[in-house]
């Protein structure tokens, strides 16, 4: 009869003077020894396990506060966002009375806002982190497209606006519009009775009399293009100016300012005179415009909103 192997096992703790042993069969052993090694290496894994989900219970916590400092962020992008865009309404309520103030054309309201819109595209990128979250993300998107669209269409408007207010000022600049000097209206533009010949005829100025030596001003800026003497005109200034506009200003006593010398609105050109065919101090006043006389008392006293390209 074969006899069973055993394992026996001694302990004996340090410092002690028996030894405890005790014998279990090979089997019994074996069986013990897997399930020691079972157990090992279930503890093993279960702390790998439980190692590997706290890393990813941090990261999700993580994930989390950065979810919350990015909705943060996008809700308070949301308000900038609003912010510039009630200011840029009262840029636009702005260029409006600018315009209504200049007479200028206004900006058509429908072809502001269709210059803002487009047609909605939702982005699910953020989807997976909530309904609201997402919809404001993509309300954040589509304001911002309105905000750059608007941008651009204020930005072109602006600066035609600007141009426009350039022009109104050289227009203004340009084109006669105040007195020559301060006098009296001697004689008025259109047909008369010549007040040397008696004979009826076309006066082409207007005249303006006080005493000599009275200031002369130019109406406009310009740049002097005559000067000299005529029979019938006496000492002149001739002036040509932006827009189709020349003026003419004869019988002067005295020129201060020579040919090709650039004048501005208002200034001193000339002293008023009696030379040439005249029958007493005063200023002959000619305002044209391409050429072709104008009547000079519908130029004075003008304002930049009066006056128009033509």
């Amino acid at each position: 009869m074969a006899v069973k192997k055993r394992w026996h096992i001694a302990l004996s703790a340090t410092g002690a003077s028996q030894v405890k042993s005790f014998s279990i069969s090979q089997k019994s052993g074996i069986i013990l020894m897997s399930i020691l090694a079972t157990i090992i290496t279930l503890s093993v894994f279960s702390a790998i396990y439980i190692g590997y989900n706290q890393v990813r219970i941090v990261r999700a916590n993580n994930i989390l506060d950065e979810n919350k400092r990015l909705q943060s962020e996008i809700t308070y992008l949301s308000a900038q966002v609003d912010s510039i865009m009630h200011k840029m309404k009262q840029m636009e309520d702005w260029e409006d009375k600018v315009r209504d103030d200049k007479n200028f054309k206004k900006v058509n309201k429908e072809i502001r806002e269709m210059g803002v819109g487009g047609l909605p595209v939702y982005d699910s990128t953020f989807v997976n982190l909530g309904k609201d979250f997402s919809d404001e993300y993509n309300n954040l998107q589509k304001n911002l497209v309105a905000l750059n669209a608007k941008l651009d269409f204020d930005y072109e408007s602006h600066e035609e606006l600007i141009k426009q207010i350039d022009l109104q000022e050289l227009l203004y600049r340009s084109t006669p519009s105040i007195y020559p000097t301060f006098g009296r209206i001697s004689d008025p533009y259109g047909w008369r009775k010549h007040p040397v010949t008696g004979k009826r005829s076309f006066h082409s100025g207007l005249d303006l009399s006080n005493k000599p030596g009275t200031p002369i001003y130019a109406t406009a800026d310009g740049v002097v293009s005559k000067t000299g003497k005529k029979k019938l005109l006496g000492r002149y200034i001739q002036i040509s100016h932006k827009f189709g506009y020349t003026t003419k200003y004869g019988h002067l006593n005295k020129i201060l300012v020579k040919k090709g010398e650039k004048v501005h609105r208002g200034q001193i050109i000339a002293e008023m005179g009696n030379t040439g065919r005249s029958t007493g101090p005063h200023l002959h006043y000619e305002v044209l415009r391409y050429n072709k006389n104008r009547n000079p008392y519908k130029y004075l006293n003008k304002t930049k909103n009066d006056i128009v390209v033509k």
